[in-house]
């Protein structure tokens, strides 16, 4: 029944709709109209997607220039990026300051490496399987601990820059990488095309040869006195005199003074640059330089070439696989030897180094930032030197024995950090202190056996007291 009922009723309504239908037909033609006119008009609606997908698909096909392809052994490798590394600034002004130049030389079969902060370059070199050559910069943190983890085998490098060309802006953009391989993974990592790199400059001088034992040994007699104050600028470094018999190594803080020379006659096997008699090649070496030179220098090493270059502040030296390159101080440097020359030393004493060190590094734990004096009581009855201490929360006392004239007392005062310093840097199994009252400084010396008899060597290392006491 109710289907019935809703057929007779539905004719009934498509009359009604049927009346309308005329005007639908219109609206729907006045609605699908405009889309019609617009995507007619292709060169309106199709210009930007035409150019965005063109721009897309450039990018999407880079143009890849590859580059290095090096095997090379894991420990050359770690042990070049460990002595290039010192060379990188803690806060670079520059990203690429941040990373080292990597030179694959497919004629000398080397890698070179290379790292700056502009005062300081450094400059490591080791052979390796050069089969393509390519140069780029990696960040210098990043490689070393990369390496320092994979195994003690052989490290496959390649490089490669893409090239993708901006059509908007007509300019180019290079992404450059470095990837590394071994037997146990992949690593890639982006770096800086070389061409941003700061240019390593050339010395224009003669190398001079010098002997390495005499050049280190004279730097471990006298680093230890520069000053850590950039307040006193040329005081940060060692003053360093080269003659034509002797090499004369000055420091000083202010508070102490450290002069070592040595003969470099009759110790260098192969020809050197001949100074004239009178001529005196002298610069001031920043400390920070002579500590690398000092840490890097191996005891395999027979020679290290210095070129000096007056014109420009710049000087290098050479050794092995090994550049190190930096501008040395601007300024003149103090004569401590005139102002010493006042001073006289009429009493002597001598005692064990070994003795003398232990018992200051016991007392050194009662020291604090505000008192670091320490007290040296001379008793020639007891042939003893007694050295004290005393703060608020503890004191000490030691004693050891010496050799001093019999009527002699004095009590003097020191730094203790400067007095062990002094001592350490003495390369003798005895130390001679020349003094005369409680108000000068005193001058140690090494005395008894040296650890390098064969070298003719003088050093003088002086002390100037915190304050006086009289006996």
């Amino acid at each position: 029944m109710q289907t019935k009922q809703t057929s007779v009723v539905t004719p009934k309504c498509e009359n009604e709709v049927s009346a309308n239908i005329p005007e639908i037909p219109k609206a729907k033609k006045k609605k699908t109209t405009p889309p019609d006119v617009d995507i007619s008009a292709e060169p309106i609606s199709n210009k930007p997607t035409n150019k965005r997908s063109a721009k897309l698909e450039s990018n999407s096909q880079p143009l890849i220039e590859l580059g290095m392809e090096v095997i090379c052994s894991q420990t050359k490798f770690h042990d070049a990026l460990s002595l290039v590394s010192c060379a990188t600034p803690a806060k670079p002004i520059h990203p690429i300051l941040a990373n080292a130049l990597i030179l694959a030389d497919i004629e000398t079969q080397q890698i070179h490496l290379t790292v700056t902060d502009l005062a300081l370059t450094i400059q490591a070199s080791f052979e390796a399987q050069v089969l393509l050559k390519g140069e780029i910069t990696v960040p210098v943190e990043m490689l070393f601990d990369i390496v320092k983890h994979c195994p003690n085998a052989n490290i496959n490098l390649n490089s490669q820059t893409q090239i993708i060309q901006l059509n908007d802006e007509d300019k180019q953009t290079k992404i450059c990488s470095l990837g590394l391989s071994d037997a146990d993974g992949k690593y890639e990592i982006r770096g800086i095309s070389a061409e941003e790199f700061p240019p390593i400059y050339t010395i224009d001088a003669t190398p001079i040869p010098l002997p390495a034992t005499v050049f280190k040994d004279g730097l471990k007699g006298a680093i230890y006195a520069i000053s850590t104050d950039e307040n006193k600028y040329i005081l940060t470094g060692v003053h360093i005199q080269l003659a034509q018999e002797k090499l004369k190594f000055i420091a000083t803080d202010g508070h102490r003074v450290a002069i070592t020379e040595l003969s470099i006659l009759g110790i260098a096997r192969k020809p050197r640059k001949q100074l004239e008699s009178e001529e005196i090649i002298q610069f001031t070496l920043p400390g920070r330089v002579l500590k690398e030179l000092v840490r890097n220098l191996d005891e395999s090493v027979e020679f290290i070439n210095l070129w000096y270059d007056s014109q420009t502040n710049r000087l290098g030296f050479a050794w092995q696989d090994i550049i190190l390159k930096c501008q040395y101080l601007e300024g003149a440097y103090p004569d401590c030897e005139q102002l010493l020359a006042r001073f006289s030393f009429d009493r002597e004493v001598i005692l064990e180094k070994a003795f003398l060190v232990k018992a200051l590094e016991r007392l050194a734990v009662l020291t604090d930032k505000k008192e670091k004096g320490i007290y040296l009581q001379f008793d020639g009855t007891l042939q003893q030197l007694r050295l004290s201490i005393e703060r608020e929360f503890g004191k000490g006392d030691q004693v050891i024995a010496a050799h001093l004239p019999s009527e002699m007392s004095l009590n003097i005062q020191f730094n203790l950090k400067y007095l062990v310093e002094a001592a350490k840097a003495i390369p003798s199994t005895a130390i001679k202190i020349h003094l005369q009252q409680s108000d000068h400084p005193v001058m140690l010396v090494p005395y008894g056996d040296r650890q390098n008899p064969e070298l003719e060597m003088s050093m003088r290392q002086f002390l100037l007291p915190l304050y006086t006491q009289n006996a």
